[in-house]
């Protein structure tokens, strides 16, 4: 019996990776290699496993596979998008912030930099979902990477419900050019 449902679980674990359940077609990996990393993404869903590596400080595991809290300060690499370094880029972070933390710490202030360079602040003292929107400056845009940090003013801080720092809860961040 539980060789069976071992066996069963197998099956369906190569299926999932051949590609759909059922397809007898596989993958085609002929554009790819070994010695390639997967290229960056310019908007990163932060529940998506396959951008969660741009992901690079601050950010917490997925919640309901849409979301995820972050820190008080948090990081996120983005490829610049084409012509964003002629052009220039907007930077949007879209998220959300719960009544809770509102309740606790009134309002919350959100800056971001690149490259070295701040981000005009904004003050956030509603709960739901929010937006944070910002032109960068094509001189920050060079390169096939660009390092974007972000910073709440405060946070709430670990207890003992939960023993994470917990500022906001992140659904997508992205640039795209002007």
């Amino acid at each position: 019996m539980i060789e069976a449902a071992c066996r069963r679980t197998f099956v369906l674990c190569l299926a999932a990776l051949a590609g759909t359940a059922g397809c007898n077609t596989p993958p085609d990996l002929s554009n790819r290699t070994e010695e390639e990393p997967p290229r960056l993404a310019s908007v990163v869903r932060v529940a998506d496993p396959q951008t969660a590596s741009q992901l690079v400080a601050g950010w917490y595991p997925a919640g309901q596979n849409a979301w995820r809290w972050t820190a008080r300060q948090f990081a996120v690499v983005l490829r610049p998008p084409i012509g964003a370094a002629r052009t220039g880029a907007v930077l949007t972070l879209q998220f959300a912030l719960p009544e809770v933390v509102l309740t606790r710490l009134k309002s919350v202030t959100l800056t971001a930099s690149v490259a070295g360079a701040s981000l005009a602040a904004q003050t956030y003292a509603r709960p739901g979902d929010c937006t944070y929107v910002r032109d960068i400056p094509a001189r920050l845009l060079v390169g096939d990477a660009v390092r974007i940090d972000f910073a709440l003013d405060k946070a709430l801080r670990p207890g003992a419900v939960d023993a994470r720092e917990l500022g906001l809860i992140g659904v997508w961040v992205g640039m795209e050019a002007r």
